[in-house]
């Protein structure tokens, strides 16, 4: 069975520990290298505890670019794709190691600029870039739901979605949604964001309609990246143009549809 190698951009972050564990219970995915801000000596034990046992660990300085970036996961990591769920103070770097090493790149770190935006189209006309306004399978169904529903109903309809304080509003699903009710039916659909759930494992909720989604914690996540880290491995450039979970779906294993 062939497995794909993953270096992880942000790999102690809640859905990177998350990944870390998942990782070891699938036969076809290995984490082998990861990345984290602000690395201190006192971390050193940490990183090398038996969660993290086996990774390769690289930093975000710039001479993790280039060409010793790629001499660097040629000789010490080598790796199939790089995932990304970071922070925008470091996206750049990542994205450029990815172009560098010619590896595609699975991007989840929000918040990104306009410019960083801007610049990550323009890398999908060097490698394969997955970044969707959704990772969850689970959602993407919602979202397949929705669209019916759109078209079914005369109308129009308004989605209500509630995050934990602190989430950047409206979300980047909420958006999503728009775009494909819109695309199918022509309709603007109204969106009526709000934080107010315990932030305790990070709850998401939408609801349109007759329709809910209920999301938590990060475990699901976690292993829902993992299989798209898997597909994006193998998928061609496309150049001026962004994957998302629409594009992959008929790829991904057959439990997520």
């Amino acid at each position: 069975m062939e497995t794909t190698r993953i270096l992880w951009s942000g790999l102690t972050s809640r859905t990177g520990r998350e990944a870390a564990v998942a990782a070891r219970s699938m036969p076809d995915v290995e984490i082998v290298a990861g990345m984290k801000r602000n690395v201190t000596g006192a971390d050193d034990c940490h990183l090398r505890g038996e969660l993290f046992e086996g990774v390769d660990w690289l930093d975000y300085k710039t001479g993790m670019c280039g060409l010793y970036g790629l001499a660097r996961l040629t000789e010490r990591a080598e790796i199939d794709v790089i995932v990304d769920f970071s922070h925008p103070d470091v996206f750049d770097r990542v994205l450029e190691l990815a172009i560098c090493t010619d590896k595609p790149l699975v991007s989840g770190t929000s918040g990104l600029s306009n410019r960083q935006m801007a610049t990550l189209y323009d890398a999908t006309n060097r490698i394969p870039i997955f970044r969707g306004g959704n990772f969850r399978f689970k959602v993407k169904k919602f979202i397949d739901e929705a669209v019916k529903l759109a078209m079914a109903t005369p109308g129009n309809l308004t989605l209500y979605e509630n995050f934990y304080e602190g989430k950047s509003l409206p979300s980047e699903t909420s958006r999503v949604i728009q775009r494909r009710i819109s695309n199918a039916t022509g309709k603007a659909i109204g969106v009526h964001s709000s934080a107010t759930l315990d932030k305790t494992d990070l709850p998401c909720d939408w609801k349109i309609g007759n329709l809910h989604c209920h999301t938590v914690g990060f475990d699901e996540l976690a292993h829902d990246v993992l299989e798209i880290a898997k597909v994006m491995a193998k998928k061609p450039v496309k150049k001026g143009e962004l994957y998302d979970l629409d594009e992959l779906w008929d790829d991904l294993v057959s439990w997520a549809l």
